[in-house]
């Protein structure tokens, strides 16, 4: 979105840029495994490096990195329980969930020259897992 300011002798452009971010909402069952997808083409490209952490997306990195990598090859991990898939960006646990999993998550694709980099958040839910089916109803 462009706004020209005019007055007789002086013209001002004001560019104005907005940006946002793309959050999608995953449930997660407590005792189970979890894939969060990371919904950014640019992910999917050899060599693009990718990292996922935890919490709010800072301006300019990873905020509080799970693991990191480029071209499938992991070349950080927190700890043994996150994997990546190296195709597609998507980040999974390898470990089963706990409650305190739950939270905000974030991919980011940092590609090369200044403010290029792209960011998709992923907000996970924990729910509890019900052991007993659910009641049978009878309608008579």
């Amino acid at each position: 979105m462009e706004k020209l300011l005019k007055h007789p002798s002086v013209s001002v452009s004001v560019a104005l840029c907005v940006s946002a971010v793309a959050t999608e909402t995953v449930v997660g069952v407590a005792g189970q495994v979890v894939k969060l997808p990371c919904r950014l083409e640019e992910a999917r490209q050899s060599g693009v490096e990718v990292c996922w952490g935890r919490g709010q997306p800072s301006l300019f990195t990873c905020h509080n990195t799970l693991i990191n990598g480029a071209g499938g090859q992991v070349t950080y991990r927190q700890s043994d329980r996150c994997a990546t898939d190296g195709h597609t960006g998507a980040f999974r646990s390898r470990k089963i969930l706990i409650p305190s999993d739950a939270g905000f998550y974030h991919c980011r694709v940092q590609l090369p020259g200044p403010f290029n980099d792209q960011t998709f958040t992923v907000h996970l839910i924990i729910i509890r897992r019900t052991l007993a089916p659910p009641p049978l109803i009878l309608m008579m």
